[in-house]
């Protein structure tokens, strides 16, 4: 080989090594970005944080522990006469001074409540069926169970406390078993458990159908999906639909579009959700959760170089963007006065976001996909209605996590039919402040007699006049 022809492969050699380095710094650069992830620049839950995590706490949570200098008494109500079973009048024997005659006054008695329960018996109803013999053919009869009492072992009441247990203080089936036993003196096996939830979810058929119903019919709506596991190794999704009175759980197969346009049904609002392809499906009004939007760009800034200047100013922008919207929610601030501030910080996001997305650099992807759904992101600044964030669907599946994580999941598809039914009964109710136990009783109880569930949902009379 000349002389010439050496050089040349040695060139061609350090121009491949210089790119086989370029590469390989990238490739570092990822994964110490994905090291650094937790859930203050990820969608990451707190949970998942490694020890030694910094948790930036809000200004006003940096308080010292403890009551407040000069703040109102939260003193123990008293519980009315009608609830009272026992009276025990205390007269005084000797006064401070020694004297003993007293004058009794009109001045209102003090009362001290003491407050107990007594051993609980449960109610047994037993139906007896004597054996009679018949004297014309020598057979042998008695009379059979009523059909609503068939293959029925537990009233109303054992039901609505098992869906207490298992479906709203995620209490495992074990556990569950263990106080019905032990502390209701009920009678009962694991299989038995597992018959009153199917029991229960039948009972929430109807109603569940007629929440999801509901709130696809309701202005404004937010959305969101986890993970749920169904069976040992069928991997699905628990999607939730919620507005400000009620909320809708569905166990379904994927997480996809399918799943998506399934949940949403005929529903026209503006729709609160996060930047999951699944609800690119919905081509009505959405607003993007910048909450989201928040961690996105704490991340972005965490990059070196251009991209990192980018999330930096984005971040701080996203951090006057939210405090001015929460400033009209708290009245300190007028909504003509937001919309007017917003229209420079809008543009100012829309040209970070465009930076980035022509930059080249290994993050401006992200940049590009913010930057495609824009026109979602600006939703809250022409309707004073709605939210910025969907915190509220994240914290209405809260619950079905700290479900998940307990249990992980269904094993069945009547378990999951029973999951989704009975978080959506007991979130509606608490959403509603109605007492969950009284709506699984009464539910339950039309049930078992073979009659229409109580309805969860009020509808107004369309025939009464509106102010």
């Amino acid at each position: 080989m000349d002389k010439d022809a050496y050089i040349k492969s040695l060139e061609d050699k350090i121009e491949s090594l210089e790119k086989r380095i370029e590469q390989m710094h990238k490739h570092v650069e990822n994964l110490q970005r994905r090291l650094g992830m937790n859930s203050q620049n990820s969608s990451k839950p707190p949970s998942s944080d490694p020890p030694g995590t910094a948790v930036v706490l809000p200004k006003k949570r940096r308080k010292k522990r403890g009551a407040r200098k000069g703040h109102p008494p939260h003193l123990r109500s008293l519980l009315p006469p009608e609830k009272v079973t026992q009276r025990i009048e205390l007269v005084p024997e000797v006064c401070l001074c020694g004297c003993a005659h007293f004058k009794k006054t009109s001045d209102e008695p003090v009362r001290h409540q003491l407050v107990d329960l007594p051993p609980i018996e449960p109610e047994v109803t037993e139906y007896i069926q004597p054996v009679y013999r018949c004297q014309d053919c020598g057979e042998l009869v008695y009379q059979s169970l009523p059909d609503e009492i068939k293959r029925r072992h537990f009233g109303p009441g054992v039901l609505a406390l098992v869906g207490i247990l298992t479906g709203s203080l995620n209490t495992s089936k074990r556990k569950a078993l263990a106080l019905i036993n032990e502390l209701f003196g009920v009678p009962m096996s694991l299989g038995g458990l597992s018959a009153c939830e199917e029991q229960i979810g039948q009972a929430l058929a109807r109603p569940h159908q007629e929440l999801l119903e509901h709130i696809q019919q309701q202005p404004r709506a937010h959305a969101d999906e986890t993970g749920w596991r169904r069976g040992n190794r069928k991997k699905g999704w628990l999607w939730t639909l919620c507005c400000n009175t009620a909320a809708v759980f569905v166990v379904q197969a994927g997480r996809g579009q399918v799943a998506a346009k399934k949940l949403l049904g005929t529903f026209g609002g503006v729709l609160h959700s996060d930047r999951w392809s699944g609800y690119n499906c919905f081509g009505g009004r959405r607003q993007l959760c910048w909450a989201h939007l928040k961690r996105d760009f704490k991340a972005l800034s965490e990059a070196k170089g251009l991209m990192g200047r980018i999330g930096g100013e984005l971040s701080d922008l996203t951090r006057e963007i939210l405090s001015l919207r929460k400033r009209v929610r708290d009245g300190t601030l007028l909504w003509q006065t937001l919309q007017r501030r917003m229209e420079p910080l809008m543009q100012q996001v829309e040209n970070l976001l465009e930076q980035g997305a022509d930059s080249g650099e290994p993050l401006s992807g992200q940049c590009r996909r913010i930057f495609n759904q824009r026109h979602y992101l600006w939703t809250f600044v022409q309707d004073a209605q709605v939210e910025p964030t969907n915190n509220f669907a994240e914290r209405t599946i809260r619950q079905a996590v700290l479900w998940r994580k307990g249990s992980f999941g269904t094993q069945s598809e009547r378990g999951a039919r029973y999951a989704e039914r009975i978080l959506s009964v007991c979130t509606t109710c608490r959403l509603q402040g109605r007492s969950v136990i009284e709506y699984l009783r009464d539910a339950c109880s039309c049930h078992l007699s073979a009659l229409a569930a109580p309805p969860l949902i009020y509808l107004p009379n369309p025939t009464a006049k509106t102010a």
